[in-house]
């Protein structure tokens, strides 16, 4: 599973985030302009006084103010915090904040001396006005304005902020929002390019790894995607590396304990048919001698190739049943299989009809996996041998640049499903072929002779006679060793 090629297209992650800091600006602004505007329209509608109304009408107020007896809060526009004194210099009404009202007494007293009607007008800094006068009545008053905009209504101005103080309120509350749906918005957004990274990741830690990694618009984000595909891709090659060699070792111990059948077979049939001749008493003749050392023979061949198969269970149990591949010439290699092939078929009281050509015993040597192919030839043999009626032929020789061994029976041959899927591991559903002895199929012999043929890139092929009987044939390429 290889990993994609690195995608760089789509717009760089600076150009994403200037953005949304274009965006938080444009909303800030916005929201302080709409702030503004809506204290430009109450001063517009009348609602509110401009920052420099009050200090630019504080002489007109003043006069008009000046031929009045005493003063009250209602006469005094709210855009002005007055002081009253009277000729002693003392307080007699105020609504000056106590840190302004030292320095508006003063400027009172001062009004005391000029003559009535006369207003006195001097900056206090920090943006204050003072307006100054003498009152009809006696004694003096003093005007006190800010350069801040101002409720009209007095009732407004006793029971909200002043309009300057809201204004920035509500500036900075919008502010605030504005960023906030700007940071919500920049945060989907980016979730969204995150997403298949996310995704990605996800899917790795439950070792799902047959997908594709999604792509996005902002080239950093797609250089992470590139490097997660990337160990996507090499994480599925190894655990598939892996998963395949468990697979094969655990094939290869099954195949192995398949095989051990046909040598279990040799030493029980000899080994009942010594117990039978010695049980019976008689004196033994030529021929019974030689039977019996044939027996003997087969089983200590079997005993042999047991020990064999126990050792490879072992290394296969290990992980270290590695294949031995060798040159061998294929005369020896025939030679070796029909002598194997001969406990087979007396075990089974079969006859063997064994040849091995001219082709196969002069044919140079070629890298093989010996033990291999004689165990595959081995099952062949086995199988043959289970469902014949009287006959196993084992035929060797060269043609086509290939080693064929063929092995035939004079049984009911295979059924067209065995045809099909005989190859097959665990495949056991032949109806048409059922052991001579009634025995248990477990569907492991034709595949390993099968993936052995393929490993040394040959085939195994199954067909029927036209005489009748089953025929397998193994072919392997003499060119080549098997594959890694």
């Amino acid at each position: 599973m290889a990993a994609l090629a690195p995608w760089r297209g789509g717009m760089p992650l600076s150009v994403v985030i200037a953005r949304y800091f274009a965006y938080a600006f444009a909303a800030v602004a916005t929201a302080w302009l709409v702030a503004f505007a809506a204290l430009s329209g109450a001063i517009g509608a009348g609602h509110v006084y401009e920052a420099s109304w009050g200090p630019a009408n504080a002489r007109e107020v003043a006069e008009s103010l000046a031929g009045r007896g005493d003063i009250g809060p209602g006469d005094v526009p709210t855009a002005y915090d007055y002081l009253v004194i009277d000729e002693d210099g003392t307080v007699r009404a105020t609504d000056v904040g106590a840190a302004r009202e030292g320095r508006a007494a003063e400027v009172a007293a001062e009004a005391l001396a000029e003559e009535p009607g006369s207003v006195l007008v001097e900056g206090g800094g920090g943006g204050l006005t003072f307006a100054s006068f003498r009152l009809e009545g006696g004694g003096a008053c003093v005007l006190v304005s800010e350069y801040l905009p101002q409720w009209v209504s007095r009732d407004l101005a006793e029971s909200l902020p002043n309009p300057q103080s809201l204004m920035l309120a509500a500036g900075a509350a919008g502010s605030a929002l504005a960023l906030a749906l700007v940071a919500r918005r920049a945060s989907r957004v980016i979730g969204r390019k995150m997403a298949p990274l996310t995704e990605a990741a996800a899917r790795v830690g439950r070792q799902d790894l047959d997908f594709s990694v999604g792509r996005t618009n902002v080239r950093e984000v797609n250089e992470v995607l590139g490097a997660m595909d990337a160990m996507r891709a090499s994480l599925a090659e190894s655990l598939e590396a892996r998963w395949r060699s468990e697979r094969s070792q655990r094939e290869q111990v099954a195949s192995l304990a398949h095989d051990l059948k046909t040598p279990l077979t040799v030493l029980r049939a000899n080994a009942d048919f010594v117990a039978e001749e010695l049980a019976d008493g008689a004196e033994l003749d030529g021929p019974a001698r030689a039977e019996l050392a044939d027996a003997a023979r087969d089983i200590a061949g079997g005993v042999e190739r047991l020990d064999g198969y126990v050792r490879l269970l072992i290394e296969a149990s290990r992980g270290s049943g590695a294949p031995t591949v060798a040159p061998v010439r294929p005369g020896e290699l025939c030679a070796r299989v029909v002598a194997e092939a001969g406990p087979v078929a007396r075990a089974g009281g079969v006859e063997l009809e064994a040849s091995v050509e001219a082709s196969a015993q002069t044919a140079p040597e070629t890298p093989l996996d010996g033990d291999a192919v004689a165990r595959a030839v081995a099952n062949l043999v086995t199988n043959a041998v289970e469902h014949a009626r009287s006959t196993v032929s084992v035929t060797c020789r060269v043609a086509g640049g290939s080693l064929v061994v063929e092995v035939t029976d004079d049984g009911p041959g295979f059924s067209p499903a065995a045809l099909a899927h005989g190859c097959e591991r665990l495949f056991t559903d032949d109806s048409s072929r059922s052991a001579r002895d009634g025995g248990s199929h477990y569907g492991i012999g034709l595949h390993a002779a099968s993936e052995t043929a393929r490993a040394h890139g040959g085939s195994l092929r199954l067909d029927n006679r036209e005489a009748g009987g089953a025929r397998a044939t193994i072919s392997l390429p003499l060119s080549r060793g098997p594959a890694a």
